[in-house]
């Protein structure tokens, strides 16, 4: 499999060609009724993140296609001003207000990114998020520490935070999805908990030094050997959340690591039946996503093209792998029963293989059992769930 070298990026050959062949010139996403419910969702999480409501949806009605040059430079544009202010302000000593200019600087930059970074232009504002996101982590609260695991010639970057008050705190090591990066995703749900937070990308995302392969469990492997000789952590009481398409690692490593993890979440992720022909065949016509959520898995899966995809995936099932029926750590599975993404069917699956397990399945729910009546009732729960059994 070829590929290009970018900084400390890589990105799969073709996978920018693929994204090009999609978005086809007399299809405008942004005005297609097919493409409805996921223009409006995308632009809700959007401004849920601290995008400007009326300059997301201005972007939203200028462009005309997802092509990754003119979606980067638009968002861009807000980026810079912000970056801008922070070094303005951080010049004169006020750093507190610096960093709050950083950091949206790094959410127009995340957003720019979105939803991976298959393009050179979004290798690019990826950097940028990175980089202001860094600075404005300065003024966390409990603050984080930037983690750098020697791995295979390559580093595991991770954001380590621990709860105030908590001496030695059990640690839970928190990855995905693959289109929200470390930088992203808050681990305040962890520390609001008791909970110490290693945060990291996913394999096939952000800066993770490995793509989504069946063996990049040794990924995770490398990171348990590493907190577990941290001295102000409790590494006999870790935990393990793996989040959307992480959901996969979050039951591979109650399995793989069944003797040191404590607890693990499969939240939302593929097993089996997701990697299966007939799943991603259906993915052809998914417009919820409002990019394609293929575009997505090829990119992490690190494969060429949708066929290339269609032969490969069905090596990362975990019951191919033979795990399902071995003994693992106390694993809760979670989703929703009308996820379009990831098969419903995976958490049964998990149910009626090898030893109990503690599973819901959101009636209501959408993909991660998010839906109009969950108000955070799911994070809550699995956060619960969590303290229950590394707290006790």
């Amino acid at each position: 499999m070829r590929s290009t070298r970018r900084g400390f990026f890589e990105v799969a050959a073709g996978a920018g060609a693929l994204l090009q062949l999609k978005a086809a010139p007399a299809v405008n996403p942004f005005q297609d009724p097919a493409f409805a419910a996921g223009a409006k969702a995308r632009l809700r999480e959007f401004t849920g993140r601290g995008a400007d409501p009326d300059a997301a949806a201005q972007i939203f009605s200028r462009l005309t296609s997802l092509d990754a040059e003119p979606w980067v430079a638009e968002w861009t544009k807000l980026a810079v001003p912000f970056e801008r202010q922070g070094e303005e302000l951080e010049s004169l000593g006020k750093l507190e207000q610096a960093n709050k200019a950083y950091q949206m600087a790094a959410t127009y930059y995340g957003i720019a990114k979105f939803p991976v970074i298959n393009h050179p232009a979004k290798q690019a504002a990826y950097r940028k998020a990175v980089e202001n996101y860094l600075k404005a982590a300065r003024s966390q609260d409990p603050p984080m520490e930037r983690v750098a695991i020697p791995f295979e010639g390559k580093q595991i970057i991770g954001y380590l935070r621990k709860p105030k008050g908590v001496a030695r705190p059990p640690i839970v090591i928190a990855t995905g999805g693959v289109d929200v990066y470390k930088e992203e995703r808050s681990t305040n749900d962890l520390l609001g908990v008791g909970l110490a937070a290693f945060s990291m990308d996913m394999p096939g995302a952000g800066e993770c030094p490995v793509w989504n392969t069946p063996d990049a469990e040794r990924l995770y492997t490398a990171t348990i050997d590493y907190l577990l000789t941290r001295q102000d952590l409790d590494g006999q009481r870790m935990g393990f959340v793996g989040r959307s398409y992480a959901g996969y690692w979050g039951a591979k490593m109650a399995y793989v690591e069944s003797k040191r993890l404590r607890a693990s979440v499969e939240w939302g992720g593929p097993i089996h039946y997701t990697f299966q022909e007939p799943w991603l065949r259906a993915l052809l016509n998914e417009k919820e996503y409002f990019w394609s959520l293929l575009d997505s898995m090829i990119y992490s899966n690190h494969v060429k093209d949708y066929d290339e995809l269609v032969k490969t995936a069905p090596a990362m099932s975990l019951k191919a792998q033979g795990w399902l029926d071995k003994p693992c750590a106390p694993m809760l599975a979670v989703n929703g029963e009308k996820d379009p993404w990831i098969s419903p069917q995976e958490i049964p699956l998990l149910l009626e293989t090898g030893e109990p397990k503690t599973a819901r399945l959101m009636a209501d729910g959408a993909h991660m059992g998010r839906g109009s009546r969950d108000n955070g009732r799911t994070g809550r729960m699995v956060m619960e769930w969590l303290r229950a059994r590394l707290t006790a």
